[in-house]
C-alpha cells in the first residue's frame, strides 16, 4: 500500500518561483534514515553501558565527565542526520543545482547538453565506481553528478525532459571527468 502511494506522487515538483525539483526516491530516504536512527540508538546505548560500568567502580567520577560522552554522541548523531539530508535536484532558468549540506553542486543550465547514465569513481579510500546520473556540458565535461540509488529512473527521465536535454547511457561505461560525446549519439 505504501509503495502505491509513492507511485502516485508526481516525480518532478513545480515551485512557485518557476523552478522545479526532483526529490529523491522516498524508499531510499526511509532506508537511510532508518540506518542512521539505528546507529544513533546503538551509539547512545554503548555510551550508556560505558557510563553504567564506570558507575559501578568504587571511585566516584564527576557528573560532567560522565555526561560529556553523551553530549558528544548526540551532537555527532545530529550532525550525521543533518549531513545526510536527501539531495534534491533543482533547476531554475539559470542553473541546475544539487543543494547538499556538505557538497553543493551547480551547473549553468545553458552549458547542460545531456544527462548521462554511467559509473562515476567516488574518491574515497576504496575508490569505488558508483552508478550515477552525470550532467554533461557540451564539451563532454561532467558538471554535476547524482547517485542513481537516490532517484527513481522515471523521475530522472521526467527531469531530463523538463530540462529539454536527452538522457543517454545505460550505467555500463566508467567515466572520470569527461564523457565521450561521440559515443552517446
Amino acid at each position: 500500500m505504501a509503495r502505491d502511494l509513492d507511485d502516485s506522487l508526481s516525480t518532478v515538483i513545480d515551485l512557485p518561483d518557476g523552478s522545479f525539483e526532483l526529490p529523491p526516491d522516498p524508499k531510499s530516504v526511509r532506508r537511510l534514515r532508518l540506518l542512521i536512527g539505528a546507529y544513533g540508538v546503538f551509539s547512545l546505548g554503548v555510551w550508556g553501558a560505558v557510563v553504567a560500568w564506570i558507575l559501578t567502580m568504587p571511585r566516584r567520577v564527576p557528573w560532567p565527565i560522565l555526561l560529556f560522552p553523551f553530549m558528544v554522541t548526540i551532537a555527532a548523531d545530529l550532525l550525521m542526520w543533518y549531513a545526510t539530508k536527501p539531495r534534491v535536484l533543482r533547476a531554475d532558468a539559470m542553473e541546475v543545482t544539487s543543494p547538499s549540506p556538505l557538497l553543493r553542486q551547480r551547473m549553468q543550465r545553458s552549458d547542460l547538453a545531456l544527462i548521462y547514465r554511467g559509473q562515476f569513481k567516488e574518491r574515497d579510500r576504496k575508490a569505488t565506481w558508483v552508478k550515477s546520473y552525470l550532467f554533461v556540458a557540451g564539451d563532454g565535461k561532467v558538471g554535476l553528478r547524482a547517485s542513481a540509488l537516490d532517484y527513481l529512473p522515471e523521475g530522472v527521465a521526467d527531469f531530463a525532459q523538463r530540462l529539454g536535454v536527452p538522457l543517454r547511457g545505460d550505467f555500463t561505461e566508467q567515466v572520470q571527468d569527461m564523457v565521450d560525446l561521440s559515443k552517446t549519439g
